[in-house]
């Protein structure tokens, strides 16, 4: 610029000089137009990047909703349809393929709000691998808009039993274990409905004052709520009723401000836990093969004991095979079960490592040796022929009441002298269980306390006793979660001598409690006088609801949710027959597809 005008001063005029200041602003004008050319551009290139990078995020999060609707719509869903061709299913079965979902493999476009196919889309994978042992379905799901792609990784859960701290199917009780001449039938707001064939409605159990539920609750029946406070979740598939109620209490639902609780569908347990046998096949490919294997079988009474040390004791006297066959020799005694003198014994040491997200199953003595692939291994009498020489005293003679455990209880009782046995189990109506009932010899009965260090289910055929404090060691991981499932009634064990107590008061259990056609009791709760305070952290579901106490005798509650539970679900544990899932958790992942479909 400066030579420019330097020429044009030489000839000594101002010719031209006018020009060249028109031709300098010209230029910084063009300069500064073209800086804001770029600066618009760039912020236009960005403003398309976001909302891209926005509708990638938004279309992942329309396939999860997609794949939950399939999941809730067909509860077998997850374990039968995937493409184990893909990254994230490597080394998952997929017994139906793909199932005519277009997701599995390739891009879905999200529809639009006309229903047509969008300008977003989205795929998925599936990884069921560890849905026996946890009941979690991860999906792994990439959505794109325009280049961009974004991924998150969740976990979709079964929403079951142990979801809630309280389930159950009746809100009134076990005939069976209350002895009360009675048929359950889901009442309404009334009372009025009647069970017909003769009989009463069984007695409905009240939520009074005092009481206080730390955790969601849920029933297929009408509540009966006479007061108390309800911190969490309340949800019927009736509603609930204070018309029986006296006195009536103003309960207090405090999960937010304003809640009031919920009408829900019902859930239906299954008839029987027999799945949970299916996992002893050794020659079943799909159980011998899965990470976990095979879990262990036991036969009659048997009693474990979980030391807190990554062991635990397992009595069994009438276990002959600790796994099945379908072929001769029908059975087998995988070492990680314990060798079968030592169950008849003293007891077999096992490891809790070995059996951890496992299952164990207690079954009832087969009353029949089989034949073919129905042959019953662990037939008492196919192994011992002789009865003279059975070395089961209970199995060889009636008259003997011991179940080869220790049961019913034979020792000293405070405040009297010498060695005493347990009274037979009282009725809350009136009367009694015989010993046969309570403890029978050839009964799938368990037996269970101690420390648990190992994520397991524990199943029996028939009853659950606990007979002493079953906790967690410490610390935990999240992870370690126990279940305990008994086909018929699961029972704090507390036996009584002459309507005096044996054991000293309080218990405490730590589990995801389930009883699958019977109810979660207190043995002898009717007598005994004050038993202390039964604290429970885990979940409760029962077919009938069960009572801890009665009048002055028994147990307080102390009940509170494990939110363990909420993201864990113990090892194979009995899932409703039609429920819902739900997203337990959700993270971002780095993309795993570009926007043609690669993996990355």
């Amino acid at each position: 610029m400066r030579r420019i005008l330097s020429v044009i001063r030489s000839h000594d005029d101002d010719r031209g000089v006018a020009l060249a200041a028109v031709i300098g602003i010209g230029m910084v004008v063009m300069i500064l137009a073209a800086t804001m050319v770029g600066i618009a551009t760039s912020g236009a290139t960005k403003t398309t990047a976001d909302r891209d990078n926005a509708n990638a995020m938004a279309a992942a999060y329309a396939g999860l909703a997609e794949y939950q609707s399939r999941v809730n719509a067909d509860n077998t869903y997850a374990l039968n349809h995937g493409d184990a061709t893909q990254p994230f299913s490597t080394g998952d079965a997929f017994p139906k393929g793909l199932g005519g979902n277009p997701a599995f493999t390739s891009w879905v476009a999200v529809p639009d709000s006309a229903g047509a196919g969008g300008a977003t889309s989205y795929r998925y994978a599936v990884d069921n691998s560890i849905y026996g042992q946890q009941g979690i379905v991860r999906v792994q799901v990439t959505g794109k808009a325009g280049n961009r792609t974004r991924t998150l990784v969740a976990n979709v859960k079964p929403d079951g039993f142990s979801n809630y701290l309280y389930w159950t199917d009746y809100e009134s009780g076990d005939p069976d274990i209350t002895g009360e001449n009675c048929s359950n039938v889901y009442q309404n707001a009334n009372y009025s409905n009647s069970p017909g064939g003769g009989k009463s409605a069984c007695s409905k159990i009240q939520f009074q004052d005092g009481d206080v539920l730390n955790g969601p609750i849920r029933s297929n029946d009408i509540l009966l709520v006479c007061g108390g406070t309800f911190r969490n979740t309340v949800q019927s598939a009736i509603g609930t009723s204070d018309v029986p109620c006296s006195p009536r209490k103003t309960p207090t639902y405090s999960y937010y401000s304003g809640y009031q609780p919920e009408v829900v569908g019902s859930y239906t347990p299954p008839s029987t836990i027999s799945a949970g046998r299916d996992r002893m096949y050794a020659d079943d490919t799909t159980v011998a093969s899965s990470t976990v294997g095979t879990g262990c079988l036991y036969t009659g009474p048997t009693q474990i004991t979980f030391n807190g040390n990554g062991t635990m004791t397992v009595r069994s006297p009438l276990t002959v095979y600790t796994n099945l066959q379908t072929t001769a020799p029908y059975g087998s005694n995988p070492a990680k079960c314990g060798a079968v003198a030592d169950l008849r014994g003293a007891g077999a040491t096992i490891s809790t490592a070995t059996l951890a997200n496992n299952l164990i199953y207690v079954q009832d003595e087969p009353s029949s040796a089989g034949t073919g692939s129905t042959t019953n291994p662990n037939y008492y009498w196919s192994k011992f022929p002789d009865r003279a020489t059975a070395p089961s005293a209970c199995m060889k003679s009636s008259a003997v009441t011991d179940n080869g455990l220790g049961f019913p209880y034979v020792g000293s009782v405070p405040g009297y002298s010498g060695t005493k046995t347990e009274s037979r189990p009282v009725k809350a109506s009136g009367g009694s269980f015989d010993y046969a009932t309570s403890y029978g010899c050839s009964n799938g009965d368990l037996f269970v306390s101690g420390k648990v260090d190992a994520s397991i289910t524990l199943n029996a055929e028939n009853y659950v006793y606990v007979t002493g404090d079953l906790t967690y060691k410490t610390p935990r991981a999240a992870s370690t979660v126990l279940g305990l499932v008994g086909q018929e009634a699961v029972m704090v064990w507390n036996p009584m001598y002459d309507g005096n107590r044996i054991l000293a008061s309080n218990r405490k259990i730590e589990a995801a409690i389930l009883s699958n056609q019977g109810t979660f009791t207190v043995q002898n709760y009717s007598t005994g006088g004050a038993r202390g305070t039964l604290t429970v952290n885990g979940s409760i579901a029962q077919r009938y609801r069960g009572a801890v106490g009665q009048g002055s005798n028994g147990y307080i509650k102390s009940y509170g949710y494990d939110a363990s539970l909420a993201s864990y679900t113990p090892p194979f544990f009995p899932q409703p027959v039609v429920t819902t899932y739900k997203v337990t958790s959700q993270i971002e992942v780095r993309a795993a597809y570009d926007a043609n479909g690669a993996p990355r």
